[in-house]
Formats: C-alpha cells, sequence, structure tokens
C-alpha cells in the first residue's frame, strides 16, 4: 500500500518573497523528520499574477543563506483554482491572502490557514511584506515565519497519522 502524500501551499501576493522562503523553510523541514521526508510536498504561489515565471527576490534568498537555508525555491506562480484544488493544505501570509485563497478555492477538502495563527493561535496576525524593505526586513520576515513552521511539521505529522515530536 502507497504511504499518503500531503500537498501543502505556502501562498502571499507576489510569490516572490514570503511564500518562497517559507517554502524553502517548511522543505528543510520535511528533510530533517525522517516520518515527514517524501510525504509532503511544499510549492509556492501568489494571489496576484505579477511576477509568474521569476525567481524568489534576491532579499529573500539572501535572508535564506544567512539563516542557512541552500535549498532552491520555486518560480513564481500564480494561485489559481486548480492549484488551489489540488492541494491539502494551503498557508496564507495575511488576512486579504486568506479571503482571495477562499474565494477561489473549491475543494472543500482543502484547509486554509493563516500562518502566523500556527503560533499565535486567534489573533489573526499578518506576516508583514518585506519588499519594500532592506535585508533586515527580510531577516525579520523569515524569523517571524520559523515558528509557524515548526508548527506545521505537527501538523503535517497528525494529517499524515504520524506520531507527534518535537523537532
Amino acid at each position: 500500500m502507497a504511504q499518503q502524500t500531503l500537498n501543502v501551499a505556502t501562498v502571499c501576493t507576489g510569490n516572490i518573497c514570503r511564500s518562497p522562503m517559507a517554502e524553502v523553510l517548511l522543505r528543510h523541514l520535511v528533510l530533517e523528520d525522517a516520518t515527514l521526508q517524501g510525504r509532503v510536498v511544499v510549492t509556492s504561489a501568489g494571489t496576484a499574477r505579477w511576477h509568474v515565471g521569476a525567481p524568489m527576490d534576491p532579499r529573500a534568498r539572501g535572508a535564506l543563506d544567512r539563516a542557512g537555508f541552500q535549498s532552491p525555491g520555486s518560480l513564481a506562480l500564480y494561485a489559481d483554482s486548480a492549484y488551489l484544488n489540488a492541494q491539502d493544505l494551503v498557508v496564507v501570509m495575511t488576512r486579504e491572502h486568506l479571503h482571495d485563497v477562499k474565494a477561489r478555492l473549491r475543494n472543500d477538502a482543502t484547509d486554509v490557514l493563516l500562518w502566523r495563527n500556527l503560533s499565535e493561535p486567534g489573533l489573526n496576525l499578518d506576516v508583514s511584506d518585506p519588499y519594500y524593505g532592506d535585508d533586515r526586513e527580510f531577516d525579520e520576515c523569515l524569523a517571524a515565519l520559523r515558528p509557524g513552521g515548526q508548527q506545521l511539521t505537527s501538523v503535517f505529522r497528525q494529517r499524515l497519522g504520524e506520531r507527534s515530536h518535537e523537532v
């Protein structure tokens, strides 16, 4: 019998800053966890079409490199209905993204979560967009993503029926 897999998408506006950083972070955390390796597929996309086909912002790549995350991110995608419906879980950066994704989503089995609610439940806080900032703001954005990433690995294990443990 084949093992169950989980398709997970991280979503921001243009898919060149927050969501690709979250994608690389999650891929790293999945690779560190033997119960998740090969069972969780992480991608990212944007609610706007502005940067489709573009690599992540060099400042985002720099923040990842400074933090020791070397794996590449995907080229920017657009989070249309077909993309979203193919996901088991969509994790968005802002309340606006939450609204946009839910309006496009037609698959009732796909869950949508607000990233910061993973580490700060019920506060409905957005992950700030570093796009108009400097390297420091990109580093701060990545730091804001880390706690939610850790929580997501527990969510992944629960959904895949694995025993939860600290990473």
